[in-house]
């Protein structure tokens, strides 16, 4: 590695440890239970602490707002038109003599026509209540006038009596009960004025008229005291009772901020845990309400641990994670150059991991147990981005750092493994969508049967916890999760080959076609090009397979590879007609051999501005690598002058590059020289055609074109098995048919 990929992993490997670091979270010890989870030691209290018992502050607080008292808005206007109103109906008894010119509504009101019997033993007979009142106001001496004022003044004395708390009627009750408020004759209600300012407290019994009218109530205890209304009482009580309309009306604003205070003010119920108590016994399967208890003490123990003791968490968390984002350095520096030569990629796998890790604690907490989605689908894509081996130490490295900030249960981290394993084999690549939907259902089963042979494992009854719902329960969610992340990941593949720059087999697939506006352009413009680049694709394709490599990426990157030539297609042999001039005859040497470089030039411009992926362009870019253009270089040496100076430096002659990075680029630069230099034998026996690839791998491997791609020697020699067991099969031979003669 050079010195600048050095410093790159060393910066990007500070930002991994501390991302890493921030995303387990290690400054608070992992919450370790899950509802469903089998306790077999049991679970003793660490320290003393305290839950709210939420039924019995509810209740409590339930019946502090039933005891709230009501409020009553207390008005006493209408007790002076009430006033006015007796004195007005007096008057007009007093000014008639007979009963039949008494208004109805008066006679009603005082029930004037009820019958009073007679007293035997005093010698009365019966009358009626109008004669009782006209006999009230005319059998003292004293003007009627004056004796209804008198009246009217004991009357206002014993209205005073009602002003104190006033009078409750049956339209206030109604409210009342319509706001959820049930009245008793012995609860008590608040009394407050307009605006709202409190006068008073009083029992409902006390602002009741019917009660108030009798002798132990208000208006009852007020008549000794009115010595000309004391005559006439049954009558002026019947006229209380259907005139005077109630003082009191129901607050239901107010009486529901009164309820609330009242609630507020009932301190929270709690039930205490003593430290060493047992909160859940051995061998049981945690429930909710054991889990519940369990966070509770698991907050009140991490309440009390110290600074220091959370910075040494801290420190050997840090000092894990350095270790392993040491270990995957060294991989990547040996095995992921490509990484390498892109930090942004990098970069990206870093926080991606470190997100996987932070969303995986966060989702790993009931009731959701979803851990395994952020985890499935950064496997995934770092399957289908980069290889399955880095998927593997990727999904390793998340699974172990997931378990250990959560449950830490070897069982928890074994089935987390299992997922992984299970779905990065499949993808060796992804010829459609349907292949991850296909994936999805067999993950979900897979996590189903592997989350409840666990369970079954680790139970110590298999009697009934083969159908126990919790354990049922975490299989399923663990199922729902992993289905739901194939059809994600699926549905975001689009967005995923955006984001990092490759293309999947499906993307490849599509571009297979040759109708591509490209590919028809260079089939017009120059059709022995693109003859030729069929031909690079279809030998290419097999030798990559043969290694194990990409061939479909090869054989798409092939159809590109020379797309640049279109642009001046006269100057590339296969597109000349026999029997033409070579335009090159009337150019200097260094001018053939920049036009014969250009195309490569050419050729990423135009795949940029097509929008091809960065993957293909990598085949135009290295597909010549950094090889001289041979025959223009011995031209120019040939015209050498006295000095045996050439016209141009060697450097002139030589493509710029780059060398080729990867497996596919490096097959792909062989296919096409032997491809082309096949055509110039004009007897392509197999021994001539097996020298030829021979030699020009031997030419490619001496001058270096392979030292960046990952080829190896063994590769090397399939790939040239390969490559010739194809030509032969191009250059096939054929029978020779006699000529027929004519007859």
């Amino acid at each position: 590695m050079q010195d600048y990929q050095v410093l790159t992993l060393l910066i990007i490997g500070l930002l991994a440890v501390v991302t890493l670091t921030v995303a387990v979270q290690p400054w608070q010890a992992p919450f370790h239970y899950r509802e469903g989870q089998v306790s077999a030691d049991g679970v003793l209290a660490r320290v003393d602490f305290r839950i709210e018992n939420v039924l019995a502050t509810r209740q409590a607080r339930a019946e502090a707002e039933a005891s709230a008292s009501p409020v009553f808005v207390q008005s006493n206007t209408v007790l002076d038109e009430l006033t006015a109103a007796f004195r007005s109906d007096l008057s007009i008894i007093a000014n008639e003599e007979n009963l039949s010119e008494i208004p109805g509504d008066i006679m009603a009101a005082f029930q004037l026509g009820r019958e009073i019997p007679g007293d035997v033993e005093k010698g009365t007979s019966p009358t009626t209540r109008f004669d009782q009142v006209r006999l009230a106001m005319t059998e003292s001496s004293m003007p009627i006038g004056e004796r209804v004022d008198l009246m009217v003044e004991e009357f206002s004395q014993l209205l005073s009596k009602a002003r104190l708390v006033g009078i409750l009627d049956d339209k206030a009750r109604e409210a009342a009960a319509n706001g959820g408020v049930t009245l008793q004759p012995q609860q008590r209600i608040e009394l407050v004025d307009s605006l709202g300012e409190p006068i008073s407290y009083s029992l409902v019994v006390d602002v009741t008229l019917k009660d108030q009218l009798l002798d132990t109530g208000r208006f009852g205890k007020a008549w000794t005291s009115l010595q000309n209304l004391q005559q006439i009482r049954p009558a002026v009580e019947t006229w209380l009772t259907g005139r005077l309309k109630g003082q009191l009306s129901f607050d239901p604003i107010t009486t529901e901020a009164r309820r609330r205070e009242a609630a507020e003010r009932v301190e929270a119920q709690y039930d205490a845990f003593a430290s060493g108590r047992v909160l859940v016994p051995p061998g049981t399967r945690i429930a909710e309400e054991h889990l519940q208890v369990l966070i509770h003490e698991h907050e009140a123990y991490e309440a009390q641990v110290s600074t220091r003791q959370r910075l040494t968490r801290i420190g050997g968390s840090a000092l894990l994670l350095t270790m392993m984002v040491i270990l995957f350095a060294i991989y990547i520096g040996r095995e992921e150059k490509q990484l390498l030569q892109e930090p942004g990629q990098l970069v990206a796998f870093v926080l991606m991991c470190s997100a996987t890790v932070f969303l995986g604690c966060i989702c790993s907490q009931d009731p959701w147990r979803a851990e395994v989605l952020p985890l499935l689908s950064t496997v995934v894509i770092v399957a289908i981005v980069h290889n399955q081996v880095l998927a593997i130490l990727t999904a390793f490295s998340l699974a172990l750092l997931i378990s250990l900030s959560t449950i830490a249960d070897l069982s928890h981290f074994t089935v987390l493994m299992v997922l992984c394993f299970t779905v990065i084999i499949p993808l060796r690549s992804v010829s459609s969508r349907l292949t991850l939907i296909k994936l999805g259902f067999i993950l979900a089963g897979t996590a189903f049967c592997a989350v409840w042979g666990i369970g079954l494992i680790n139970a110590d009854q298999l009697s009934d916890t083969w159908k126990d719902p919790a354990l049922l329960l975490v299989a399923g969610k663990f199922a729902f999760w992993s289905l739901v992340c194939c059809y994600l990941v699926g549905g975001s593949l689009p967005f995923i080959e955006s984001a990092f720059g490759i293309v999947t087999d499906i993307s490849l697939l599509e571009l297979t076609d040759v109708s591509h506006t490209l590919l028809q352009e260079l089939a017009r413009r120059a059709p022995g090009t693109y003859n030729h680049s069929i031909s690079v694709a279809t030998i290419g394709e097999a030798a990559a397979d043969a290694i194990g490599a990409n061939g479909l990426l090869l054989r798409v990157g092939a159809y590109f590879h020379d797309i640049g030539k279109m642009l001046k297609p006269e100057y590339f042999i296969e597109n000349m007609v026999a029997g033409t001039p070579s335009p090159h005859t009337n150019l200097a040497p260094a001018m053939s051999a920049l036009i014969i470089i250009g195309h490569v030039k050419d050729g990423i411009e135009m795949a940029e501005q097509h929008g091809l992926p960065r993957r293909l362009i990598d085949f135009i870019e290295q597909h010549h690598g950094t090889t001289l253009v041979e025959y223009f270089y011995r031209e120019a040496a040939n015209r050498a002058d006295e000095d045996h100076r050439t016209d141009a430096e060697e450097s002139t002659f030589r493509y710029p590059g780059r060398r080729p990075q990867t497996k596919e680029t490096g097959v792909m630069m062989l296919s096409d020289a032997v491809e082309s230099a096949s055509r110039t034998l004009s007897e392509p026996t197999p021994r001539r055609i097996q020298s030829l690839v021979r030699e020009i791998t031997l030419k490619r491997v001496l001058d270096g074109q392979f030292d960046e791609c990952g080829l190896t020697m063994s590769e090397l020699r399939v790939v040239q098995e390969s490559l010739v067991k194809s030509l032969l099969a191009v250059h096939h031979g054929r029978i020779k048919y006699p000529d027929q003669k004519t007859a």
